[in-house]
C-alpha cells in the first residue's frame, strides 16, 4: 500500500526527478516507510512505501524487470500473489523478492495488458514500457485505489491523490462546476472519469489507459459486474455452501502480510462476521479489534461491540472522539479531496487514528450492504418485485409475511409507507426525494442547468427492482463513494484497509443471486445471517437497525459549532462563489438551530465552502505542508 506519482513528456522533453520527488512527498501519509525515484529521458515515477508484503529492500519501488524495459510504481495488494508467483515460476520466470509488485511485472511480460484479469486485489498502478515507449495505467476492478492524471496531448502527470499534482501544477486546482452541482444535489462522488477539477481526471474502475507514445490514449475496460438479467435461480443450500467458502476464502487471501493485522468492529453484521472468520481461520490467536464508540446513547454501538469481543479472542481498541469537530474537519477534508455526503466520515478516521502504531492492515465489513440489501431503503424494491409477481401464492404470502414482519419491527405506518413506495415503483412513477434531501433549492439557479445527467433510477430494471437497486449502488453511487472515504481516511494515518465481502468473486456471485437470498421475508443479508449468524452473539446476528459509522454532526452544528459553521457558510468569500443561495442557507441555519433537522444540507454546503478555500483558494498547501525530506516523514 503506497502513494504513487509521475511524470510523461511525449514530445520527448526531460522529466525532471525533483519535480516527481516532490509529487511524492504530498503522498508520504500513503507511505511513510520508504521513498524511490526513477528518471529517464522524459520519463519520471516515484513512490512512497508502505512496507506490507516483503519488507527487504528486494521490494522496493518504482521496480524494474530484469532487463531494465519495464518499471512499475504500484499500489495496492495482489492477494493471490502466491499462487500467480508459483504459477509464473513453472514457466521459467525468476523472481527477486517475494512481492506482489514483482508479479505483477512477470505477468504483464507474460500476457499483456490481459493479466489484470488474473489479479485478486486492489491496484492503482503505472508501468512504463521503455520498448513500447507507453505508459500504462490499471485500477482495480471495484475502484478501492485512486489513480488521478492529467493530460494535455503532451504532458501526462498522475498520482494517487489531486494534490500530488497540484504541488507542481497549481492551476489545476479549478474546479468543475457541473461536478459539484451533481454532488451538492445527488450526492455523486467518484462516479465518473471527471473529478471535481476541471482538467483532473480519473482512471475509471476495471479500466486500463494507455498512453502510446504518439500521445494517444485508449482505454479498455477489462471487467464487468454482473447485470440484472443474469440473476438466475440457484438452491438455498448451495447459494449458502458457496458463499460461506468465498467468504472464508477471501478472508484467508487478505490476512497475508509480513506486518499486523486488525479489524475495524463497528457492531455491526458485516464488520463482526469478518471478526468471526477471521478468528476461526487463526485458530484461537488473539484479533486486534478497533471501534470508535460516541457518548450518546442514540450513537453508541458499545452493546454490540462489547458482544463481540466477548465472544471472540479480541484484543479490543476504543475510541470516544472529540466533540470539537471542527478541529479536525479541515484535515479530514484535505486528505478526502472531495466535500462530504453527509456525516460518517469523521468516525471512520477516528478508528484509522486508533489503529496507527498499533497495526497496519485492518480489514473491514465494507460492501456487505450494497451486496445483500442491507439497508433499509432496499424494502421498496425488494415488496415492488414481489407486487409484480404476487399473482403467484407463494409470492404473495412471502408479500405478507414481509410485510407483518416489518410493522412488528418498526411500526405498521412504516411497512404501509414502504407498501406505497413499491406500488408506485411497479406503477413506474419517479421516485420519491432520496434522505439526501432536495438541494436543488439550495443551488444556484445558473448551475441547476449544469446538472451532469444521473445515474439511471433505481429499480428500472425489467429483471428486478431490488437487483438493479443494488447493482447500481455497488458500481456507481453509493459503494464508490464509501471506498473513497475508507481509501483516504486509512492512508492519512499509514493504514491499509481490506475488504473481504469485496472479493471479486465474491461480488459476481452476490450480484448474480436471486432477491430472496439477499432479503428474504424481510429480513437483509439473510445469506450473511445464515452462513455467519451461528458464530455471533445473537444481540448482533438478530439486529435488525443499521447506524452505519455515524457521529453527532448536528448537534455540533447546532451547539458549539455553530458559530463557525455560520461563520462559513455566511461569508462574503462563500457569498461570491454564487453557488449556494444565501437565503435557503440563513433559513436552514435558523430552522436547524430551532431544532428542524437540516444536518445533511448544511453539512454538505460546509464541506464545500472548506474544499474551495483548501484547494480552489490554495490554502490547502500552505495550512498542511508536504511531508519533509526524510522518508519516514509522517503525513501531514
Amino acid at each position: 500500500m503506497c502513494g504513487i506519482a509521475g511524470i510523461v513528456h511525449f514530445d520527448g522533453a526531460p522529466a525532471d526527478p525533483e519535480a516527481a520527488r516532490a509529487m511524492a512527498r504530498c503522498l508520504a501519509h500513503r507511505g511513510p516507510d520508504q521513498e524511490g525515484v526513477y528518471a529517464s529521458g522524459n520519463v519520471a515515477l516515484s513512490f512512497r512505501r508502505l512496507s506490507i508484503i516483503d519488507l527487504s529492500d528486494n521490494a522496493s519501488q518504482p521496480m524494474a524487470s530484469a532487463d531494465r524495459t519495464h518499471w512499475l510504481v504500484f499500489n495496492g495488494e495482489i492477494y493471490n500473489y502466491v499462487e500467480l508467483m508459483s504459477e509464473l515460476q513453472s514457466r521459467g520466470r525468476r523472481f527477486r523478492s517475494r512481492s506482489d509488485t514483482e508479479v505483477i511485472l512477470h505477468a504483464y511480460e507474460e500476457s499483456g495488458l490481459e493479466c489484470t484479469t488474473r489479479f485478486n486485489g486492489m491496484w492503482a498502478f503505472a508501468l512504463w514500457d521503455a520498448r513500447e515507449r507507453r505508459l500504462i495505467l490499471s485500477r482495480d476492478r471495484l475502484g478501492k485505489k485512486p489513480l488521478y492524471y492529467s493530460f494535455d496531448g503532451k504532458t501526462l502527470l498522475f498520482a494517487s491523490e489531486v494534490k500530488a499534482l497540484l504541488r507542481i501544477r497549481p492551476d489545476l486546482a479549478e474546479p468543475a462546476l457541473d461536478q459539484l452541482a451533481g454532488f451538492l444535489v445527488r450526492g455523486e462522488t467518484d462516479v465518473r472519469p471527471e473529478t471535481f477539477f476541471r482538467n483532473v481526471f480519473q482512471v475509471p474502475p476495471a479500466h486500463t489507459v494507455v498512453f502510446e507514445a504518439d500521445g494517444s490514449a485508449r482505454w479498455q475496460a477489462y471487467w464487468r459486474a454482473p447485470e440484472p438479467a443474469e440473476v438466475a435461480p440457484i438452491p438455498r443450500d448451495r447459494a449458502l455452501s458457496t458463499f460461506r467458502e468465498l467468504l472464508y476464502d477471501s478472508v484467508r487471501l487478505r490476512l497475508r502480510s509480513d506486518v499486523p493485522v486488525g479489524t475495524a468492529l463497528s457492531g455491526g453484521l458485516d464488520s463482526s462476521s469478518i471478526v468471526a472468520v477471521e478468528c476461526d481461520l487463526l485458530k484461537g490467536a488473539p484479533v486486534h479489534t478497533f471501534s470508535s464508540i460516541f457518548a450518546q446513547p442514540e450513537l453508541s454501538e458499545e452493546r454490540f461491540i462489547s458482544a463481540v469481543n466477548a465472544a471472540f479472542p479480541t484484543v479490543p481498541h476504543r475510541i470516544t472522539p472529540s466533540s470539537d469537530l471542527g478541529e479536525v474537519l479541515p484535515r479530514v477534508l484535505w486528505h478526502q479531496e472531495v466535500p462530504l455526503v453527509g456525516p460518517g466520515v469523521y468516525s471512520q478516521w477516528c478508528v484509522m487514528e486508533l489503529a496507527r502504531g498499533k497495526v497496519k492492515v485492518l480489514l473491514d465489513g465494507q460492501g456487505g450492504d450494497e451486496l445483500l440489501g442491507g439497508y433499509s431503503y432496499y424494502y421498496p424494491e425488494y415488496l415492488a418485485d414481489l407486487l409484480r409477481s404476487a399473482v403467484w401464492p407463494p409470492t404473495l404470502g412471502r408479500l405478507l409475511l414481509t410485510l407483518a414482519r416489518i410493522a412488528r419491527w418498526a411500526s405498521p405506518g412504516r411497512a404501509a409507507r414502504l407498501l406505497k413506495e413499491a406500488i408506485r415503483r411497479v406503477a413506474g412513477y419517479p421516485l420519491p426525494v432520496s434522505f439526501s434531501g432536495n438541494f436543488r433549492e439550495y443551488l444556484n439557479p445558473d448551475l441547476v442547468g449544469a446538472l451532469v445527467q444521473p445515474a439511471e433510477p433505481r429499480g428500472s430494471s425489467r429483471e428486478s427492482f431490488l437487483a438493479t437497486a443494488l447493482l447500481l449502488d455497488t458500481t456507481r453511487l453509493s459503494l464508490p463513494r464509501l471506498l473513497h472515504y475508507e481509501d483516504r481516511n486509512s492512508m492519512a494515518h499509514g493504514i491499509e484497509a481490506r475488504a473481504p465481502l469485496l472479493d471479486y468473486r465474491l461480488v459476481e456471485f452476490c450480484l448474480r443471486l436471486p432477491p430472496s437470498l439477499r432479503i428474504e421475508m424481510g429480513v437483509t443479508k439473510a445469506l450473511l445471517r445464515r452462513a455467519v449468524g451461528d458464530r455471533l452473539p445473537e444481540i448482533v446476528r438478530n439486529r435488525r437497525d443499521k447506524k452505519g459509522f455515524s457521529e453527532p454532526v448536528g448537534e455540533w452544528m447546532r451547539g458549539k459549532g455553530y458559530p463557525a459553521t455560520a461563520a462559513l457558510l455566511l461569508s462574503e468569500r462563500a457569498r461570491v462563489r454564487g453557488i449556494i443561495r444565501r437565503d435557503r442557507i440563513e433559513r436552514a441555519l435558523a430552522e436547524h438551530r430551532a431544532g428542524i433537522n437540516r444536518t445533511v444540507p448544511l453539512y454538505r454546503a460546509l464541506t464545500l465552502e472548506l474544499w474551495f478555500r483548501l484547494f480552489a483558494d490554495g490554502e490547502g498547501l500552505s495550512r498542511f505542508p508536504p511531508a519533509s525530506d526524510s522518508p519516514g516523514a509522517g503525513a501531514p
